[in-house]
């Protein structure tokens, strides 16, 4: 299982489904998990099955350069991400579909999927990138708030995509604040100057 976004879709899988994500990685002779996607360490991964999948997998691993000294730094990193964001992630979950909600209705403006299924939703906008550039720019001047730095994937010259992940400082705009920049970056609306608030 490809499960770099496993931790992000937890909260899904138990709201919908009753599924905790030892259900859905037992489904699974191994499971990879990010530990950089959605909980934001530096880097690296790990992956979990039975013993002599693991020992086969540690042969390859040294094989491509994967057994580095000084990783620690990594390790720490992803230690403290599993413990700090972690149990952020239903929280997270829940503003990814009230954000989703607020912006899927406004013109130019596209969320994929929807309705959202983990802290992660594609949002497609109506608008050359030389404009969205500009509004970017515009906005994190005024609002010291950086948008988005470049798409995902321009799917023609009108319409650019982008990974939209919730996370910590995604918290601290509610989710009618992100649905006024998201009407400023496609030049539907000019919008009014965001009240910044305290960090929750």
């Amino acid at each position: 299982m490809d499960g770099a976004r496993l931790w992000d879709a937890g909260p899904y899988y138990k709201a919908k489904h009753r599924k905790s994500l030892g259900d859905v990685a037992g489904l699974f002779d191994t499971v990879y998990v990010s530990f950089y996607k959605g909980l934001g360490g530096i880097a690296g991964c790990c992956v979990a099955g039975d013993t002599d999948v693991i020992e086969e997998l540690s042969i390859w691993r040294t094989r491509h350069g994967g057994r580095v000294y000084g990783m620690w730094p990594y390790a720490a990193s992803a230690l403290a991400a599993l413990r700090l964001r972690l149990p952020r992630m239903p929280r997270y979950y829940r503003h990814c579909v009230a954000i989703a909600d607020a912006v899927r209705d406004l013109p130019g403006v596209e969320v994929l999927p929807f309705p959202v299924q983990s802290t992660l939703m594609h949002v497609r906008f109506s608008v050359d990138l030389g404009t969205l550039r500009e509004h970017v720019a515009q906005i994190a001047r005024s609002e010291k708030v950086m948008t988005f730095g470049r798409p995902w994937a321009s799917v023609g010259p009108r319409l650019q995509e982008f990974e939209f992940q919730v996370g910590d400082a995604t918290l601290e705009l509610s989710a009618e604040e992100i649905r006024d920049l998201f009407a400023r970056l496609t030049g539907a609306s000019r919008g009014r100057k965001l009240e910044r608030r305290k960090r929750p």
